[in-house]
């Protein structure tokens, strides 16, 4: 199990296995709040899907 990183708020799709992915950090005027999770947990009950950025 591995734990994954997603940006907080109402805007979020994805989430990222990379910390230092720019589509997680890129855009920090819009977004003041990251959180990470179990990525099981990220998929079934956040309902977010891998970034495809930092997933491949």
């Amino acid at each position: 199990m591995r734990i994954v990183m997603y940006r907080v708020g109402i805007h979020r799709t994805s989430y990222h296995v990379n910390s230092e992915c720019p589509a997680l950090t890129g855009k920090r005027d819009t977004v003041e709040q990251w959180a990470a999770a179990p990525e099981e947990e990220a998929r079934e009950e956040l309902g977010l899907e891998p970034c495809s950025r930092c997933t491949s």
